[in-house]
């Protein structure tokens, strides 16, 4: 009995070794592969992104107003006018792109300025993953990029990394890394990584959506 104990004891160590064995190559060889981060969004085609607002050209009333979400309008197309006391003006899409919201309605009073929606140009969408400045160095222009995005978790993306950014994300966004004394925080940071997604598979892609991406160092 103490024998059958003692072969039950050595198979359960010797498998407990496997496992541990396989997870430790598995982790060893993602390191050696791959540089991975879910810290990564699906953006415009430039720093500030390509959501442009659909902002009133005047003072008064909105009228002929045509734009609904999910239409797609060329630059300089008429949405919409808006009728003041002694001029009708023309309110025009500012690019080509989808229109992702709309926040107007025939009747509705504006004011210059005022934003009553939104435009994207969904075709020249791309992911930004912000890396670690230390592991900065081993991300190269032209690799191979794996893609997820949280909103279609059960399909596979790929990706080319088009562009390393020339300053951290804090930087990018505006954001100083100082206290109120000027004195410098010393914080890892992170730089923005632009991938340029190849395909989209159908999906409706659109700024802001959560992403993780697997840049490959080989």
């Amino acid at each position: 009995m103490a024998k059958k104990r003692a072969m039950g004891i050595i198979i359960i160590l010797i498998i407990s070794a496997l496992v541990v064995g396989g997870g430790g190559g598995w982790y060893i060889y993602e390191q050696l592969n791959y540089l991975s981060t879910d810290n990564a969004s699906v953006q415009g085609s430039d720093l500030k992104g390509s959501l442009i607002p659909l902002a009133s050209p005047g003072n008064g009333l909105l009228k002929a107003w045509k734009v609904k979400t999910g239409w797609t309008f060329n630059q300089g197309a008429v949405l919409g006018q808006v009728e003041e006391l002694n001029d009708t003006l023309d309110l025009r899409a500012p690019i080509t792109g989808t229109i992702i919201e709309n926040d107007g309605a025939n009747g509705q009073t504006v004011v210059p300025g005022q934003q009553i929606g939104y435009i994207v140009n969904l075709s020249e969408l791309q992911v930004v993953a912000n890396i670690d400045e230390t592991l900065i160095n081993e991300v190269q222009v032209g690799k191979q990029v794996d893609i997820s995005i949280a909103a279609y978790s059960k399909m596979n993306f790929t990706g080319t990394v088009s562009g390393i950014g020339s300053a951290s994300a804090v930087v990018v966004n505006g954001l100083a890394n100082t206290s109120l004394s000027s004195v410098f925080d010393k914080v890892v940071q992170r730089v923005p990584v632009y991938i340029t997604i190849n395909g989209m598979q159908g999906k409706h892609l659109v700024p802001g959506l959560s992403a993780a991406v697997k840049i490959h160092k080989h």
